[in-house]
């Protein structure tokens, strides 16, 4: 008897006991690293029952799910995971389950799982007699002929292994006729932004009689690129001679062009983040947590709800709710901190700033004694601020504010949370309209630019020394805030208030004989129009007569693109170089996991009192003998604590 097979997807980390297990226990296990190379595995075998991890290199497990029932629906399948707030959909757990990892018991627990499943998938169904209803030659051939996807068939006894054999489909989305390609490669898909790395492991698994799926970019007949995923296997006969190598081909274009536009949204919601930093203080922790859902949340339902969590639980506020008006009704979508609630509320019962924002599309605050279940008196509130949700042209509701104290939702306040309703949109308009993907590949482009009217040429020339970007933000006013740094003196900073480029200079600080400030600049940059197309300046210096930008876009970006933009606006607009690399972002709750692990618990509380007194800033208000006493502590011993945990700090950021 044949023992059972169990293809179990799991990084190499830990999936040897998993392994161990499930062979012990009986059955045939074989493995695979990623989703990709799952759903290959499931495409060109038989197993009883699969089992994953959650979190995989690239897409993960639930995605991997989703892909396998396309090819078998039937499959018992098992997430088996660690990660918190994972879910498979209730209509799908005849043959799926979930279980959490935690430990001996949970292994226990699997095979336990797995045999269940396996024997469930073997009795449910009787086998019936097909006998007689074998599909004939011709109508495999007109089912071949007819698959909405491509498939090709090469020929390796012949030289080159040419393609004998293309249905319909691979011609439809590549532009060519049968007789144009028998007999020919496949590499005439191929083309200059073609990856030669990938174009390696295709021929190397094909000299190995390996089966392979991939993503390539290609190039039809009349040139137009798409992306292709392609699965390469080989055939054999019955003697085990190698007789073809079928090939199957999905044009995947819209899909990395959605990855490029959620990419293109999580660039933007970075760069909000990145205006509201000079006006965090009270708000800071609350800023932080909303960034962390808007990250780490894929789905509006949730974002929406955990976002009106995290107000609600901030000292400096009370309650918080999110709804939409329609048909003279708010609805209310979330909230928290407001007891039981209407899920309709007339807008004829609620509070003035709740009207006005919906009319004007701007923030508007209202104090107690407004009446309605809204009242900021119901949860012992005393003001209401209310956000419009916006993203351009289309209207995702409100957000519901309410202030703990007399002072609280002031000017600065509404401002910052002016920002947050612009977050809380892009989150939920990338939720909303793509399944935000990342990419583990970008192109990185040197330019190098001529032309001595550029704004920090301009700054350079007039201070006669070289400038280099520290970083930017946009005013309240949409203006554009450099951060710059030069050898050069206060004198002549403050003298850059005479260039017409620049509408405010401010000097920030000076060390070892580098001065960084801030300018401002009024006209149009050409950051916007890089932005909408998916780029972004990671670095900019200039000298008097040049300015070199570092620029990272997505590997399908047309670069040209890209240059004819900065061409329109400047003169010797050169592109000097242009290379693809690997980037994984790292979130920031994993940065500061990775910290936590290295500080020990006085470490970290002499760094956070150290922050929180405001140790860090200058002049400083306290001194170390202040912190000191604070946490009963000598002055020597606060700043032998202070330096180990910065030492492990500055490590951390640098390494990451």
């Amino acid at each position: 008897m044949v023992s059972p097979s169990v293809l179990l997807v799991h990084p190499a980390a830990e999936r040897e006991r998993v392994s161990n297990a499930l062979e012990t226990a009986g059955y045939q296990v074989e493995t695979a690293d990623t989703a990709t190379e799952a759903v290959t595995a499931v495409a060109t075998g038989a197993f009883d029952c699969l089992v994953s991890e959650y979190a995989l290199p690239g897409d993960d497990g639930l995605t991997l799910r989703s892909a396998v029932r396309k090819i078998d629906p039937q499959l018992p399948f098992v997430l088996f995971t660690d990660v918190d707030d994972v879910s498979i959909p209730a209509a799908d757990t005849d043959r799926d389950r979930l279980l959490e990892k935690n430990g001996e018991q949970s292994v226990r627990d699997l095979v336990s799982t797995v045999t269940r499943l396996e024997e469930l998938a073997r009795n449910f169904e009787p086998q019936q007699d097909i006998s007689g209803h074998e599909p004939s030659t011709e109508e495999l051939t007109r089912a071949i002929e007819a698959a909405p996807i491509g498939v090709s068939l090469s020929d390796p006894s012949l030289a080159d292994y040419p393609l004998v054999y293309v249905n319909d489909a691979w011609g439809d989305f590549t532009g060519y006729d049968t007789d144009e390609v028998l007999g020919r490669n496949p590499r005439l898909l191929q083309g200059t932004g073609t990856d030669p790395r990938t174009v390696k492991q295709l021929s190397e698994a094909i000299g190995s009689e390996q089966a392979i799926s991939r993503e390539i970019r290609n190039y039809k007949k009349d040139g137009t690129p798409f992306w292709n995923e392609v699965t390469v296997a080989p055939i054999h006969d019955e003697d085990g001679e190698l007789v073809h190598y079928v090939g199957f081909q999905i044009d995947i274009t819209d899909r990395r062009e959605a990855e490029a536009l959620a990419e293109q949204r999580a660039d933007r919601l970075a760069e909000e983040q990145q205006t509201l930093r000079r006006i965090l203080d009270r708000v800071n922790g609350l800023l932080s947590e909303i960034s962390r859902v808007l990250v780490e949340a894929s789905n509006k339902d949730v974002i929406i709800h955990q976002v009106c969590e995290e107000i609600a639980a901030d000292p400096g506020y009370t309650a918080a709710w999110i709804g939409a008006a329609a048909d003279d009704q708010l609805s209310m979508r979330a909230h928290s901190g407001l007891g039981e609630l209407p899920v309709e509320i007339p807008l004829s019962d609620v509070p003035v700033a709740v009207s006005r924002a919906i009319e004007t599309d701007e923030c508007h605050v209202c104090s107690t004694g407004v009446g309605g279940p809204l009242d900021p008196v119901a949860v012992d509130g005393h003001r209401l601020l209310v956000i419009p949700l916006c993203y351009r042209d289309r209207r995702y509701g409100l957000l519901g504010v309410y202030g703990s104290n007399p002072n609280s939702l002031d000017e600065r306040e509404q401002q910052v949370f002016g920002s947050i309703g612009k977050m809380l949109s892009n989150g939920i308009h990338a939720a909303e309209t793509t399944q935000i993907l990342t990419t583990d590949r970008i192109t990185e482009l040197q330019i190098k630019i001529r032309d001595e009217t550029f704004h920090l040429a301009r700054i350079a020339s007039h201070l006669g020394v070289d400038v280099e970007r520290c970083g930017a933000t946009r005013s309240a006013d949409g203006e554009y805030v450099l951060y710059l740094a030069a050898e050069t003196t206060p004198e002549a900073v403050d003298s850059l208030d005479s260039l017409s480029c620049l509408s405010d200079v401010r000097f920030i600080a000076e060390r070892d004989g580098e001065l960084t400030f801030s300018v401002t600049i009024p006209e149009e940059t050409p950051y916007d129009d890089l932005a909408e197309a998916g780029a972004v300046v990671t670095a900019m210096t200039a000298t008097p007569t040049q300015t070199q930008l570092t620029v990272e876009t997505p590997p399908e970006q047309d670069v040209r693109t890209l240059l004819d933009m900065l061409r329109a606006s400047y003169e010797g607009v050169e592109l000097r170089a242009r290379t693809q690399r690997d980037r994984r972002e790292r979130r920031p709750s994993e940065f500061a996991a990775a910290v936590d692990e290295q500080l020990t618990d006085r470490q970290q509380a002499a760094l956070e009192s150290a922050h929180l007194n405001g140790y860090f800033e200058w002049p400083r208000p306290v001194d170390g003998d202040e912190i000191a006493k604070t946490m009963d502590i000598t002055r020597q011993t606060f700043h032998q604590h202070l330096r180990a945990a910065e030492q492990k700090l500055v490590a951390a950021y640098v390494e990451s």
